[in-house]
C-alpha cells in the first residue's frame, strides 16, 4: 500500500512521503542553531500529522508530554525510554536482546555491530588501539551471550566480566571456554587477543579504552533499565503505528553511547524485518527524527553514511537535525559527512553563524555568503533534488490544523501540575 502522507518543510512547502511517486528518498537534513525553529518549524508539525511510525530524539524531555497524547488520539502506541533518568524510565531497553543466539552460538554480525557502536573509531589516523579494544569487547559480549543464563545477558554483565581482566579470573574463564568450544566467537576473539598480552603497553591501553567506554553501564540505573519488565520491541515499530521517544539529556552526555547503540540496532532490526517480507518493505513506514545529531564522537552511528543510501526501498527514512555542517564533519569526517548530506534529497537551512555551512549553502543557492548569513530570521533555504533552490518562510506551528489539540493537552497538563502543587501546599507540616 502506498504511503499517501506528506511532510511539512516550510510554509506552503510540503512533500509527499510516497517515494515511488516522487522518485526521491524521504531523508531530510535540517540545519540551524539553537532557537532557529528546528523543533517548532519542523519536528512538531510533522509529528502532528505523521502517518509513519516514529523514533524521536527528545533532548529536553518534553516532546513526549507535548505531542504524545495527540498521537495516542490518532491511534499510535506511544513509548518513552528515559536515558536521562534510567531508574524512572517508563520502558526498558536491553541491547543484548537484539543479539541473536542460534544453537548456542551468538550471531557474529550482531555482536560486532554492538561493539562497533560502543567503541567508535575516534582516532581515524591511528585506529589500531580502538580496533583492538573493539575486538576484545566482541569476545566479552559473545561470552555473556553464550555462557550466561538469559536473565544475566545485559551490558552490566559485560561490564562485570571486563572488570575481571585485572584479577586473572578473566583469563581463567576465557581459557575454559576455549577448551570447551574453541570455535565459538568468545574463544576465537580471546585467542587473537592473547598475542597482545605480551605487549604490556598495548594490553593496558586496550583496558583503558574499554574502561572509559563501559563506565556508563556499571551503575544501578542502567541495570534497572535493562531489566525493566516492559521492554521495547524494535521489530514491532515497523508493524504498527508506534512513536518511541528517546529522552537524552542535552547537558549530561554519559548515555550517548547507549543512545547510539539504540539507533544502530533499530536501523538493523528494521532493515532485517523489511527483508523478511515478500516485498522487502516494512508494513508501516518508519522515520527516525535524530535531533542533536553528531553532537560528539560517541554519537556516531557506525556506517550511517552507507545506511542512509539503502533504507529508502525498505520504507525507512531519517531526519538528520544539525546545528552546522562543521558539526557533522567533526564527528564523521569530511567524506562520510558529505555522503550523508548527499543521501538526503531534502535540505532545509534555517540560518546560522557558521561560515563554512553558509558557504556551502551559498554555493548551492548561487548567492553570496553574506546574503546567506544575513538572511531574515523568519526565512529559510529549501533544497530538493531535481528542483531549483527556494528561499522560503519558516513554518508557523500555530497554523497547523492540529495545533489546538496540543494546546488542549498542554492546558490540561498545566492544570494538573497546578493542582498537584496546590495539594502539596496544603499538606500539614
Amino acid at each position: 500500500m502506498k504511503n499517501k502522507s506528506c511532510r511539512i518543510l516550510a510554509r506552503d512547502q510540503t512533500v509527499s512521503n510516497d517515494t515511488w511517486t516522487t522518485g526521491l528518498n524521504n531523508n531530510d537534513l535540517i540545519i540551524g542553531p539553537s532557537g532557529s525553529g528546528k523543533t517548532r518549524g519542523y519536528v512538531l508539525p510533522n509529528l502532528l500529522q505523521s502517518g509513519e511510525s516514529l523514533v524521536i530524539t527528545d533532548t529536553k524531555g518534553n516532546l513526549c508530554a507535548q505531542i504524545g497524547p495527540v498521537l495516542e488520539g490518532r491511534g499510535y502506541t506511544v513509548l518513552e525510554i528515559n536515558l536521562a533518568d534510567c531508574v524512572s524510565s517508563p520502558y526498558g531497553y536491553n541491547p543484548l536482546d537484539y543479539i541473536r543466539v542460534i544453537n548456542g552460538r551468538c550471531h557474529e554480525q550482531d555482536v560486532m555491530t554492538a561493539a562497533a557502536a560502543l567503541v567508535p573509531l575516534e582516532n581515524q589516523r591511528d585506529p589500531y588501539w580502538e580496533l583492538a579494544a573493539r575486538s576484545m569487547l566482541t569476545g566479552i559480549i559473545a561470552y555473556v551471550m553464550e555462557r550466561l543464563p538469559y536473565g544475566e545477558r545485559t551490558m552490566s554483565s559485560v561490564t562485570r566480566l571486563f572488570r575481571e581482566m585485572g584479577t586473572g579470573r578473566f583469563d581463567q574463564l576465557m581459557s575454559e571456554v576455549s577448551e570447551i568450544d574453541p570455535e565459538c566467537l568468545a574463544a576465537v576473539q580471546y585467542q587473537m587477543f592473547l598475542m597482545t598480552q605480551k605487549a604490556e603497553k598495548m594490553y593496558a591501553s586496550v583496558q583503558g579504552i574499554l574502561a572509559e567506554k563501559l563506565s556508563p553501564f556499571s551503575f544501578s540505573g542502567v541495570l534497572a533499565l535493562m531489566n525493566h519488565p516492559q521492554k521495547i520491541s524494535l521489530s514491532r515499530i515497523g508493524e504498527r503505528k508506534t512513536a518511541v521517544f528517546l529522552h537524552i539529556s542535552d547537558t549530561d552526555r554519559s548515555m550517548d553511547r547507549l543512545a547510539t547503540l539504540f539507533y544502530t540496532q533499530a536501523l538493523h532490526v528494521l532493515c532485517g524485518s523489511a527483508d523478511k517480507r515478500k516485498n522487502n518493505r516494512l508494513k508501516v513506514p518508519v522515520r527516525l527524527i535524530l535531533d542533536d545529531f553528531a553532537a560528539g564522537a560517541d554519537s556516531c552511528i557506525p556506517d550511517f553514511d552507507k545506511i542512509t543510501s539503502v533504507i529508502r526501498s525498505r520504507e525507512i527514512s531519517v531526519s538528520v537535525i544539525l546545528q552546522s555542517l562543521s558539526q557533522l564533519e567533526a564527528s564523521y569526517g569530511h567524506n562520510k559527512a558529505m555522503t550523508i548530506v548527499n543521501n538526503c534529497d531534502h535540505l532545509l537551512y534555517l540560518g546560522g553563524q557558521d561560515v563554512e555551512t553558509a558557504r556551502y549553502i551559498a554555493t548551492k543557492a548561487n548567492k553570496s555568503v553574506n546574503t546567506v548569513l544575513n538572511m531574515p530570521l523568519d526565512d529559510a533555504w529549501l533544497f530538493t533534488r531535481g528542483e531549483a533552490p527556494r528561499q522560503v518562510q519558516k513554518y508557523n506551528l500555530k497554523e497547523h490544523p492540529l495545533y489546538h489539540q496540543m494546546q488542549k493537552h498542554a492546558s490540561k497538563r498545566n492544570r494538573e501540575l497546578f493542582e498537584d502543587k496546590a495539594a502539596f501546599c496544603e499538606l500539614p507540616f
